[in-house]
């Protein structure tokens, strides 16, 4: 039987919580049950939540700690006892979330490795639909990143090098019957550089294309830079 990659269960690659992702309106009022460090921990999440609601509205200069902590309805003093300041709530943010998808991407990866075309695909379509789990944080956290600061371009760039290197490594572990070019290492930086254009670009346009029409995309253009012209051309034909 042919393998189908829209009827798997993509539920297991994505770590989110949606319990997680909803902004908590109240916290225990009076002598509560819950440990301080509880109560602690449900103020981070609320902040983390507030912030990137604020930054999806308003982008990251526009957005400041009052404007954080009020959404969050949390003290200026609790923001400042969990972050130094607003560059590190986000730096925090971005650094969780990026974790996340390479993750995803690694798992997914290895759950197929052993048949070399449906690995690239599953990785890619696990990643991509890891980026729809919730909208506001991707754009928050991954599509305005390289608008944020210094600190976190420069992470951002070390995630990108993680990508590289992933990608340099599956093609090199490709059968030779599939696999014939030797590309240098800027082939690989230059196919990650244009996926997370493409993918910011699709995020920030409120993801109009459907996430069939965005993978097949992305696997054409990676299978068609990296020469694999055979595999490219049946995604192509997809989106026909």
């Amino acid at each position: 039987m042919e393998f189908n990659l829209y009827e798997q269960d993509w539920s297991k690659y994505l770590q989110l919580e949606q319990g997680q992702l909803e902004i908590r309106k109240t916290l225990p009022r009076g002598n509560s049950h819950l440990a301080p460090e509880q109560v602690l921990q449900a103020q981070k999440a609320r902040l983390i939540e507030a912030a990137a609601l604020c930054i999806h509205k308003n982008g990251y200069a526009a957005t400041s700690v009052q404007d954080i902590i009020q959404q969050a309805g949390v003290s200026r003093s609790t923001f400042y006892k969990l972050f130094q300041d607003k560059e590190a709530c986000y730096f925090y943010c971005f650094k969780k979330l990026s974790s996340l998808h390479l993750s995803v991407l690694m798992q997914a990866y290895q759950a197929h490795k052993v048949d070399a075309r449906p690995a690239f695909e599953v990785a890619t379509l696990a990643f991509i639909q890891q980026l729809t789990v919730n909208p506001i944080y991707v754009n928050a956290f991954f599509a305005l990143a390289p608008y944020s600061t210094a600190a976190v371009v420069a992470e951002l760039n070390v995630v990108k090098t993680h990508y590289v290197t992933l990608l340099a490594y599956w093609f090199a572990i490709l059968p030779e019957n599939i696999a014939r070019l030797s590309l240098p290492q800027d082939v690989f930086k230059i196919v990650v550089e244009g996926v997370f254009s493409y993918l910011r670009h699709w995020i920030m346009q409120g993801q109009v294309q459907s996430q069939e029409s965005v993978h097949h995309h992305i696997c054409y253009v990676i299978f068609s830079t990296l020469g694999i012209h055979t595999w490219a051309a049946q995604h192509l034909a997809q989106l026909r």
